[in-house]
């Protein structure tokens, strides 16, 4: 959700010391509580958007504090099949309002009776995918139906700038093929978590000579998720540029030929592992701490 809570980017540079502060304290001239007190109130309020946006409206001080959270997370929502381009509004929204460095989360989601996913190049005008290229501090993205096969062989001119501060992805049936799959994971080198559900080869988009981008450490080293996943060739394209693979958690679910390749890249630094099968009857589980 974006909210656009706007007291001038003058208050937002000199949160994110752009500005320094003048030489009247900000604690001194806004409130009377103690720093670690207010900090502990806007903590407690992190989990109640609406309270943490009436706290925001108490004083300056207030609003400070909450903006990092009220930010924290954009999401960009396909409600319908037409106009893809304003959906990419809120983007130029929050570079506007000088708030584009406080976004840690970008999700981008669909409506389910749209037939497809509208994020794809033609959405973006050349002013949104500046305004895009502006969020230098994701450190998370979750993107459902990516279409990768539309933004091949440009994904590094659309998602490129997520690279250096990349720490997770979610992909929730992302269409493409094995290997745009492990081409686009390549280009984020400091991924440490990759969550994938479901994904749907794409038949028609099969681009040759696909040349991965070298990894630089760290090395997939948090958790990894599947959902129904059965590429083996993506792993091995990951293991092959990354020279290994080293999760240290790994939560497969219907998981099928592609685990024993997954076992013996991440032999050493394996901590827990999670199988679960899903049937029509029932469902199983079975975990293994290995630490």
């Amino acid at each position: 959700m974006v909210i656009a809570w706007n007291r001038g980017k003058t208050s937002i540079n000199r949160l994110l010391h752009i500005i320094p502060p003048k030489t009247r304290g900000m604690r001194e001239s806004t409130c009377r509580f103690p720093y670690e007190i207010m900090e502990m109130v806007t903590a407690h309020l992190v989990g109640d958007l609406n309270a943490l946006k009436a706290f925001s409206l108490t004083c300056r001080f207030c609003y400070l504090l909450a903006v990092p959270h009220l930010h924290h997370t954009l999401t960009l929502r396909g409600t319908t099949p037409d106009k893809s381009r304003d959906k990419l509004k809120p983007v130029s929204k929050l570079h506007g309002l000088g708030l584009a460095p406080l976004v840690k989360e970008i999700r981008v989601t669909r409506a389910h009776y749209v037939g497809d996913c509208w994020f794809v190049p033609p959405a973006f005008s050349r002013r949104s995918l500046r305004h895009f290229s502006a969020f230098a501090n994701v450190q998370a993205l979750i993107l459902q139906n990516l279409n990768i096969s539309r933004f091949i062989p440009g994904i590094q001119h659309h998602f490129g700038h997520f690279s250096p501060t990349l720490r997770s992805i979610v992909l929730v049936q992302p269409r493409c093929t094995p290997r745009q799959l492990s081409y686009f994971l390549s280009h984020f080198s400091n991924l440490d978590d990759i969550n994938i559900y479901q994904p749907l080869r794409h038949p028609h988009a099969i681009v040759p000579g696909l040349e991965l981008v070298p990894f630089s450490p760290p090395k997939l080293r948090g958790r990894l998720k599947l959902f129904e996943f059965t590429w083996d060739e993506t792993w091995a394209d990951l293991i092959t540029v990354c020279g290994g693979l080293q999760f240290c958690y790994m939560d497969l679910r219907n998981f099928a030929s592609c685990v024993p390749i997954l076992l013996e890249a991440c032999a050493e630094t394996m901590e827990t592992l999670r199988f679960y099968t899903i049937g029509k009857w029932s469902n199983a589980s079975l975990s293994v701490n290995l630490s």
